[in-house]
């Protein structure tokens, strides 16, 4: 029995000593099984434009870190760690911890190379319109810029960087930062391009009702602009601009600007649409006369019949019978009249005449005497549809504006279904005209189309051809030219928009004029 307990007493104290040395680090056996953990560096090691702070942990408890900076392997007599390493200077640190009774740490090592950071220009490189200053900054603390212009690299000789740069042509700069003690940076490289910036026109391109002056301006300093006036394209021989350029006619202005040493810039264009005084735009659309559809492209109309006033300043005789009326329609002209005055007036105004006659050309001063005393002679008269001068409406194109064009409401006449709101006839007239634009619009804003006096038009007269037309101009012969209408002397049904007259080319009568279109561009 006493063996026995003896035994088991034995067995116990076994185990309790097996417990204890397991939980005991200081027992020689249990340490020579465990190593202290390797130090960690924060930041690692590699490469960086500043001096670092270096941090070294150990995950063992109670280690001691020692350290080196020179590459050698840390030992007993090595520095203690005891605070962030500063590197401020390229260098290799080593460390390694340590422990009573633990075997030592693996060496841990971390290099540290500090290279001065590569340079950044402000405003980088690209395509500039006006001269730039130019910084060059580097985000190494201390570190010196040097720069080129020539494509060189930069070395420790180069332009020492102190003050922005003022870049005013085509230039590739090139910087590199310099530290003592600090490998050189990398290569910086930024190319700067100018280009003149394109001129701009004031006003505007658009729609004007006189003669306009346009200024041309450009942004970049120093810069000379070339302009052209008929289409194409500016070049450095083309006129220069100093002044307004003043537009009389419809014209594309074409500029661009040059500079020495750099690119031109590119080439600016408007179009300025010169919409005659007192005229609308009547846009081209498809309407029926009664008979076919019709289609027309776009023109301008005057607004009022032309007046003795401006039939005066033209022709320098004013036939009118109704001589007091002060702006009165001109009236006792014959469509040989009207097509002298289209012609005259286009040449006062420096635009091409749309009419000739015969072989004589466009200049009603060089026509033959007798000319406009022959009704036969209507027909030596031909007309250029795209010049840009004045002309008589054709008769579609006098139909379709007198019903409003493509605002309109089809009305009876033109521009209302009672007749004494648009139109002067037998009974509001009083027996004589009245002055232009006295009573209601039609919808376009054209004034008197029914009513006042008649209106020559361009055409023959004949019968309206069946099927659809584009652009007609009325029939290829005949003895009379169209007038349309109605004057103050007839009765409501004579000032209808589809109520057609027609006369001898030589006659006038004290309730006949017209109006003028222009071709639209």
């Amino acid at each position: 029995m006493k063996t026995r307990n003896l035994l088991l007493l034995l067995l116990l104290l076994a185990v309790v000593s097996s417990c204890w040395k397991m939980d005991n680090p200081l027992d020689p056996e249990v340490n020579a099984n465990l190593k202290v953990a390797s130090p960690i560096f924060h930041p690692d090691g590699g490469t960086y434009p500043q001096g670092q702070t270096v941090t070294i942990t150990c995950a063992s408890s109670g280690a001691t870190i020692r350290y080196t900076t020179d590459g050698a392997e840390p030992g007993s007599n090595s520095a203690i760690y005891t605070g962030p390493v500063s590197v401020q200077v390229p260098a290799t640190i080593k460390a390694k911890a340590f422990k009573n009774g633990w075997p030592d740490s693996q060496t841990s090592t971390a290099s540290y190379t500090l290279q001065a950071a590569t340079p950044t220009f402000s405003p980088v490189g690209g395509v500039y319109d006006n001269n730039i200053n130019l910084s060059i900054n580097c985000a190494t603390v201390g570190a010196t810029i040097r720069y080129t212009i020539d494509g060189s690299e930069p070395d420790a000789t180069s332009t020492l960087y102190s003050t922005p740069i003022s870049v005013t042509g085509i230039t590739t700069i090139k910087a590199k930062a310099f530290k003592i003690g600090w490998p050189d940076s990398q290569m910086a490289t930024a190319n700067y391009t100018f280009q003149v910036a394109p001129p701009t026109f004031n006003p505007p391109g658009g729609t004007y009702t006189a003669q306009q002056p346009v200024a041309i301006s450009c942004p970049t300093n120093g810069a000379t602009i070339r302009y052209t006036t008929d289409g194409s394209d500016p070049t450095e021989s083309s006129a220069q601009y100093t002044n307004p350029v003043t537009l009389t006619n419809t014209t594309t202005l074409n500029a661009r600007a040059y500079k020495a040493g750099w690119v031109s810039s590119q080439t600016a264009t408007a179009t300025y649409v010169m919409m005659p005084s007192n005229f609308v735009l009547v846009s081209g659309g498809t309407f029926n006369n009664g008979t076919s559809n019709v289609t027309l492209s776009s023109f301008y109309i005057d607004k009022y019949e032309v007046t003795q006033t401006s039939y005066q300043s033209v022709m320098g005789t004013n036939p009118s019978y109704f001589t007091g009326v002060a702006n009165g329609p001109v009236e006792r002209v014959s469509w040989f009249d009207a097509i002298e005055y289209c012609n005259r007036r286009s040449l006062q105004e420096g635009l091409p005449p749309c009419y000739s006659y015969s072989t004589y050309g466009t200049n009603p001063a060089n026509w033959p005497s007798g000319w406009n005393t022959d009704n036969a002679n209507h027909t030596n008269v031909s007309c250029s549809w795209t010049a840009n001068g004045y002309r008589l409406p054709t008769e579609m194109e006098w139909m379709f504006a007198a019903k409003g064009g493509n605002q309109s409401i089809g009305y009876i006449y033109s521009g209302s279904n009672t007749v004494g709101n648009v139109a002067w006839y037998y009974s509001n007239a009083g027996n004589r005209t009245h002055d232009v634009g006295e009573l209601t619009s039609n919808e376009l804003g054209t004034f008197d189309m029914s009513g006042n006096v008649w209106e020559w038009v361009w055409d023959i007269y004949g019968t309206y051809p069946s099927g659809s037309q584009n652009n007609p101009t009325g029939a290829s012969s005949g003895s009379s030219r169209v007038r349309r209408g109605g004057g103050w002397s007839d009765y409501a049904g004579g000032c209808t928009v589809s109520y057609r007259g027609d006369d001898l080319a030589t006659f006038s009568y004290d309730s006949i004029g017209f109006r003028c279109v222009r071709v639209s561009p």
